[in-house]
């Protein structure tokens, strides 16, 4: 039996939430939270197997819910659990260590299913965090390429590069 944690300051989301999992055969809803500091008490005194985590919620918001459980619980599968798709959530939830990253927009299906794939060790994210994710890794990566080089080795590249891109000129004529 997966062990569930439900962490929103919604009452009807976890409402919803708990009866659908209720009625699966492999998953128990153990408690639930309204806030993230109370997420945090829960999740440490409890140690549920998934602990679904909502972003925006008072007194604590679920990146510092998420910090916080890792720092004293490191295996900890905390799963992300919200409408939020814009950077300035993403990157600080994945970076906290959440394990998984879903929107509320998923059916009862695909969350019951979120939990059994990240209490079995996978990552699940939503398709358009997966693309976040890579669009900002490729970026990282051709910037990191430069950041490196002294200022010389930056002048002889690009004085490699000027050469290569005029070679052709220069053997046709």
């Amino acid at each position: 039996m997966i062990k569930v944690l439900i962490v929103d300051d919604h009452e009807m989301v976890r409402l919803g939430i708990s009866t659908y999992l209720g009625v699966q055969d492999d998953l128990e809803v153990v408690d639930q939270a309204v806030n993230g500091r109370e997420g945090v008490e829960k999740a440490l005194a409890l140690r549920p197997d998934a602990i679904l985590m909502d972003l925006v919620m008072p007194e604590m918001d679920g990146i510092e819910a998420t910090k916080t459980i890792l720092k004293a619980w490191p295996q900890a599968k905390i799963i992300i659990l919200t409408s939020f798709i814009d950077d300035e959530k993403v990157y600080p939830a994945i970076e906290a260590g959440a394990a998984s990253y879903i929107l509320k927009t998923s059916t009862a299906e695909e969350i019951a299913n979120t939990i059994r794939k990240t209490t079995a060790g996978q990552s699940v994210l939503e398709p358009e965090v997966t693309n976040k994710m890579m669009n900002r890794m490729t970026h990282q990566a051709e910037t990191k390429l430069y950041e490196d080089l002294t200022n010389r080795e930056r002048e002889v590249l690009g004085s490699v590069s000027y050469t290569h891109l005029t070679l052709p000129t220069i053997c046709s004529v």
